[in-house]
C-alpha cells in the first residue's frame, strides 16, 4: 500500500515588531516598535511630530525629535554621551529611539544583541578621557555641564 504525502511547507512568520531602545534623560529601556506603523510608533515613542535620524556606527540609527533643540526639550546628556562614545559627536535633546538599520536598503531593523550591548555599555560606562574632551567641545556653550563632565 502506497501513501502519498503532500509536502508540507510553512512560511516563516512575519515579525510584527522591531526591538528598539528608548533613551530618555534618565532611562534606557528596551521597547517594541510595531513594524506596520513604524512612523507613528516612533512619533509616539519620542513624543514629537517630526523626527530626524542620526546614524551611528555599526548600523544603529537614533531617531530624535527634529525640533528638540528649539522646542524646549531638555538636553539628553546620557544620549549625547552615548553618541559621542560610539563615535558620532552630536548634542541631542529630548527622547530618542534606537533601531538597527539595514545598510543595503536603509530599512529599520530590530537591534541585534551586539547593537544592544553597544548601547547599554556606552550608557553605563564612564566616558573615556577622549570622549570627555569631545563632549567638552560639543557642549562648550553649556560650561556648567562641561564642568560636571570634567569631574567624572
Amino acid at each position: 500500500m502506497s501513501h502519498h504525502r503532500t509536502p508540507h511547507t510553512t512560511t516563516a512568520p512575519t515579525v510584527a515588531t522591531l526591538r528598539a531602545v528608548r533613551i530618555t534623560g534618565t532611562t534606557l529601556e528596551v521597547i517594541s516598535i510595531d513594524r506596520t506603523r513604524t512612523v507613528t510608533a516612533l512619533q509616539q515613542g519620542i513624543g514629537c511630530r517630526n523626527f530626524d535620524v542620526l546614524s551611528l556606527p555599526d548600523d544603529i540609527d537614533l531617531y530624535v525629535d527634529d525640533e528638540g533643540a528649539i522646542n524646549g526639550s531638555p538636553l539628553n546628556l546620557p544620549l549625547t554621551i552615548i553618541a559621542h562614545t560610539l563615535g558620532t559627536p552630536a548634542v541631542l535633546f529630548g527622547t530618542a529611539i534606537a533601531l538597527g538599520c539595514n545598510p543595503h536598503t536603509g530599512d529599520s531593523t530590530s537591534l541585534t544583541d551586539h547593537q544592544l550591548h553597544q548601547l547599554t555599555t556606552a550608557a553605563s560606562s564612564t566616558p573615556t578621557p577622549d570622549v570627555i574632551d569631545r563632549l567638552a567641545i560639543s557642549l562648550a556653550p553649556l560650561p556648567h555641564i562641561v564642568a560636571i563632565l570634567r569631574t567624572i
